[in-house]
């Protein structure tokens, strides 16, 4: 197989990509309005919540028009026939079709998974109106929800595909083609009980010693070492 691309450089801003720019993006301001109110006061406080709230409009708003686009307007893949996942596997080993709102088969097959959109939109709003009612710590957790919420919710209306590709279908990349080895995955299961735990206390002390709120006090009580 060869890497091939389809299109040009200015192909890639297509309107689509853009509003999933759009939101990506707002998604992110958002959720970094609501930790930095979170962590200040006075000026930059009151900014950080007005930002927390145009960034929540625009994310519901750009996320539910994306949504529409994606059942209306865009051809989705889906999985024909495909050897059994316990084989071995290879790209060209499977038969893909295009049709149009297949992205959403997923939803239609697991009912459940409704709650991943449903999830971003309301942790957005709820986000919103507790900065707006100055409980930026617990809008911090739907800010939370929200962005996870929203990187699941594409997630679930792709899988099994990780890269789908244009050009030739059947070579789309699943789940199933990209997985490692027995071996492989034997050593990195050992790698994560090892190291996992060590990252868990490093991010905990980190967050320990930027714990509390950044104020112009602060700055001059640690003029040394706040920077």
């Amino acid at each position: 197989m060869r890497i091939t691309y389809t299109g040009s450089f200015w192909e890639l801003f297509n309107p689509f990509g853009l509003l999933a720019g759009v939101v990506s993006v707002s998604m992110l301001v958002m959720h970094g309005a609501v930790y930095l109110q979170n962590r200040s006061e006075g000026a930059i406080y009151v900014r950080a919540q007005k930002t927390v709230k145009l960034s929540a409009i625009v994310l519901v708003m750009a996320f539910v028009l994306a949504g529409i686009w994606i059942a209306t307007g865009i051809e989705g893949y889906k999985i024909v026939s495909m050897p059994s996942p316990n084989s071995v596997m290879t790209p060209l080993a499977k038969v893909v079709h295009k049709a149009p709102g297949a992205w959403l088969n997923n939803y239609t097959l697991y009912p459940w998974t409704i709650f991943a959109p449903i999830l971003a939109i309301a942790g957005a709003i709820l986000a919103w109106l507790l900065s707006a009612a100055n409980r930026p710590a617990t809008a911090f957790i739907f800010s939370s929800l929200s962005v996870a919420a929203v990187i699941l919710t594409a997630g679930l209306a792709m899988f099994p595909f990780i890269m789908p590709s244009v050009t030739a279908p059947n070579a789309s990349l699943t789940a199933w083609d990209a997985v490692s080895s027995r071996h492989t995955l034997s050593i990195m299961f050992w790698a994560v009980l090892i190291f996992l735990p060590l990252i868990a206390v490093y991010t905990s002390w980190v967050y320990r010693v930027l714990r509390g709120k950044i104020t112009v006090q602060t700055i001059k009580d640690n003029e040394h070492t706040s920077y």
